[in-house]
This record gives C-alpha cells, sequence and structure tokens, in this order.
C-alpha cells in the first residue's frame, strides 16, 4: 500500500522544486518563449531524475509538440469537405476547448499535422478523444470496420525557435509537396491565418511563431523565398473536369468494363484503380465513375503514388 506521508513529502518537495526554480526569471527573461523550458516542467524533470519522459513517452519541455496521425496503410481519411470540418471541430473543441492551443494544423487526404501548445500536458488524451470519435464518425458514414488511424499518433517534441519556425513551415507546404496545391490556394491549412491574420476557422493561434519571424507580411515573404528555392513544382495538379472522368476511367480499364470492376476481387480491381488515381481522378470522381463505394476506393487505391 503507498504510503500517504510519502505522497505527501514528494508533493512538498516538488512545491519546493518549483519555488527554487521561480528564483530563475533573470535567466528566463533573456530567452524567448519556445528556448525557455516551463518551471512545471523543468520541476517534473528533476523529479524524474533527469529523464524527459512522461509514461514512456517524450516530453517537450517547451509544451510545444508536432503531432501527426496517418490513415491506416495509407487509407484515405477526408473524402469531402463535410469530413475535414469535422475534424476541424473536433480540433477545436477537444483541443482548444481543454486547454491545449493549436499554432499551426493542416489537413491532408490521408493525415494530418499539428503544432500544438500543451502547458498541461494533456495532449494524449486530447488526441485519443479526437481520433476515436473521428474514426466512428468516418466507418459509420462509409459503411467500413476496422482501425482507421495508423498505430498512435505520433509526438514530437518542438524545442527552440528554429525547430517552431520550421515546423510551421513544413506544415504549409505539405500540399504543395504533395502536388495538391500552391500553398496560398490551399484551403485546409493554417497558412492564411499566418499570412493574413484570418483564416476562417478561427482555433488556431499562430503568435508565437509570427513575432518569431516579425509578423504576417515577414512571414509571406519568408515562405515565398522557400518556395522559390524548392525542389518541387509549386502550382496545383490540375482536376480532371467530370465531364472528362468516364472517358479516362473506360481507356484505363481496357479491356474490363467499367461495370465488371464491382464483380472484381480488391487485388484484381487494385491496380485499375491505382492508375485511374494517378491519372488524376479523386476517389470521388473513381466512385461515381466505378460504382463502388467510398470506402472501397479509398482502401484500394491507399499508396497509390508508390503502386
Amino acid at each position: 500500500m503507498t504510503s500517504r506521508l510519502g505522497h505527501s513529502l514528494r508533493h512538498e518537495f516538488r512545491v519546493f522544486i518549483q519555488f527554487v526554480l521561480h528564483t530563475l526569471v533573470n535567466w528566463q527573461n533573456g530567452l524567448s518563449k519556445l528556448d525557455r523550458p516551463r518551471l512545471s516542467d523543468v520541476a517534473r524533470w528533476v523529479l524524474m531524475g533527469g529523464r524527459y519522459a512522461k509514461n514512456g513517452r517524450v516530453v517537450s519541455l517547451t509544451g510545444y509538440n508536432h503531432i501527426v496521425a496517418r490513415g491506416n496503410g495509407g487509407i484515405c481519411i477526408f473524402e469531402d469537405d463535410e469530413d475535414r470540418y469535422r475534424m476541424l471541430s473536433l480540433f477545436e473543441g477537444k483541443l482548444v476547448g481543454n486547454g491545449v492551443g493549436v499554432t499551426a494544423w493542416c489537413l491532408m487526404s490521408n493525415h494530418f499535422h499539428l503544432m500544438v501548445d500543451d502547458p498541461n500536458g494533456r495532449i494524449s488524451s486530447c488526441m485519443s478523444g479526437i481520433l476515436t470519435s473521428y474514426a466512428k464518425y468516418f466507418n459509420r458514414k462509409t459503411d467500413r470496420v476496422g482501425h482507421l488511424f495508423q498505430d498512435r499518433f505520433k509526438n514530437i517534441p518542438v524545442e527552440n525557435d528554429i525547430q517552431a519556425i520550421a515546423l510551421a513551415d513544413y506544415i504549409h507546404m505539405n500540399p504543395v509537396k504533395a502536388g495538391v496545391s500552391a500553398v496560398d490556394r490551399y484551403r485546409w491549412s493554417s497558412y492564411r491565418a499566418y499570412a493574413y491574420g484570418y483564416d476562417g476557422f478561427g482555433f488556431c493561434d499562430p503568435g508565437i511563431v509570427l513575432e518569431l519571424v516579425g509578423g504576417s507580411l515577414e512571414y509571406r515573404h519568408y515562405l515565398d523565398e522557400r518556395l522559390e528555392s524548392a525542389p518541387y513544382d509549386a502550382e496545383p495538379r490540375p482536376r480532371v473536369l467530370d465531364d472528362e472522368v468516364l472517358k479516362i476511367a473506360k481507356e484505363i480499364a481496357l479491356p474490363v468494363s467499367l461495370s465488371d470492376i464491382k464483380a472484381m476481387t480488391p487485388a484484381e480491381r487494385r491496380p485499375i484503380l491505382c492508375k485511374m488515381r494517378k491519372s488524376g481522378l479523386t476517389v470521388n470522381q473513381i466512385v461515381r465513375a466505378v460504382g463502388l463505394g467510398r470506402a472501397t476506393v479509398a482502401n484500394g487505391t491507399s499508396g497509390w503514388r508508390e503502386f
């Protein structure tokens, strides 16, 4: 049985350590918010014998983290705007609503990125709630079963100013790297909150990074320079017009007719579906052309870029 006295002494020692650490304010004032650790986190680090870990996982001394969650096996987790709005509402309700700030974000078709400010160590429980809630919604909507997300989400500490700026850059450049859209044309990221001070969603606070780079105008100039030196095409991939979809789909499926694809096994139709995705057809366009369910097409085309 655990001693209540031992627990009390541990608590008193923690309070004492935090009091001592507060005498270091002059040292802290010379550092930026991201370069200085929160006192409560330093106290926790001392009490844990110098291990930056909590429940076996790395703890960020600044409280800032890079969160990544991916679809299981690379499957699509966002099929339309309804799905994206559902996830954003979960960010606002389960992160911001529980004291976890969202500093940057981006939704891609099969994964998403977040930079969060988690001063009270709540990110694990919040993310668990988000992924569970969204998986139930998505599986019910698409009539699928099984795990929607790949393992546990990734949680990577952000420990200084340089890492924070680089992470915001990386998050906002995701649609460019994927060949989906130019950074300033992509709706489903926090870029507009950084570049113009408003993104229409309202839950993201880019203040810490904008303070580091000198404001919205400087951030736009900074990212423009990155795009000029980027080793990939910053222009969006052209969308196939709906009136061309059937023609393209039929040519790819030959000698099989589109109506016969439904009767194929998943392994037999996967090459055809992946070729359709490579040709520029979206999941919804393939659904309409072939007559398969959204989840079936999304699962059948997972990892299509490498197929």
